[in-house]
């Protein structure tokens, strides 16, 4: 019998146990403020987002954009928002996951050190961590300087395919402080950052400027999927209400996003 082999396979069981213990962990919804739809999607005006109606206490993933409020976020709010979303409990977390499934599927041409063992997961887990702290730190910081509302305005149309365009377009045109539509730099910078980050530790081959505009390219693409799951969350969530999600991890996971009635 191969040592090697037999060490080989079973890292690969161990990742795919991890894998999907994460997976139930990270499917935890928590309790954030959400809001009704604009009555414009494309260009709401500041007087129509503070006339929308909103409700608390519905459950959204931690990791989603917080949704528009009649609150207007100064950059001390926007910084809350980055401190709660960076170092709550979920951003040790999720990486885990991420490199576990990395684990699992690693990218092809990545080196033996990179694929099995103890060493593997840790070199994984601190790419994950290192690509979400630089993706976020950008974000804000473009938030801030550009006068970019980081909450999420959903479509007020109920077809699906309209809804699903406007998701994603959120991703390149998002909104200004005073609510007008604006170039989703954030989003940009934060996605830019986040591919580059690598470049300092990822192995010969994988650290070039070619392979960070594609690990940017995807981060775009992750931007995209999250407002996508947020646009609509008023049809997931009282799924996850119906069937009882467990309540995993404690209260303190709870975003704490500027809110105002």
């Amino acid at each position: 019998m191969n040592p090697e082999g037999e060490s080989h396979r079973a890292g690969r069981t161990a990742g795919r146990v991890l894998a999907a213990l994460l997976l139930l962990i990270c499917s935890k919804p928590v309790i954030a403020q959400t809001s009704a739809p604009s009555p414009n999607p494309s260009t709401p005006s500041p007087s129509e987002q503070a006339a929308a109606p909103h409700e608390s206490g519905s459950e959204v993933i931690a990791i989603l954009p917080p949704a528009i409020t009649r609150k207007h976020l100064t950059p001390k709010d926007k910084f809350q928002i980055y401190f709660h979303q960076s170092f709550g409990p979920q951003n040790f977390i999720l990486p885990a996951f991420g490199a576990g499934f990395f684990m699992l599927h690693p990218p092809r041409g990545y080196p033996r050190e990179w694929e099995d063992g103890g060493g593997a997961f840790g070199r994984w887990y601190g790419e994950q961590i290192a690509t979400a702290a630089a993706n976020r730190t950008a974000q804000v910081l473009a938030e801030v300087g550009l006068h970019e509302d980081p909450r999420y305005v959903p479509s007020a149309s109920a077809n699906a395919l309209i809804r699903t365009l406007h998701a994603v377009a959120f991703t390149f045109v998002d909104k200004t402080d005073s609510g007008h539509n604006t170039f989703a730099f954030s989003n940009f910078a934060g996605a830019e950052a986040g591919g580059l980050v690598g470049m300092a530790f990822l192995p010969d081959g994988f650290n070039d400027v070619t392979h960070a505009e594609r690990r940017a390219l995807r981060g775009l693409e992750s931007v995209a999927i999250r407002n996508i799951i947020t646009e609509f969350r008023p049809q997931w969530a009282p799924v996850l209400r119906k069937i009882h999600v467990p309540s995993i991890l404690p209260e303190w996971w709870t975003p704490k996003h500027p809110q105002h009635s």
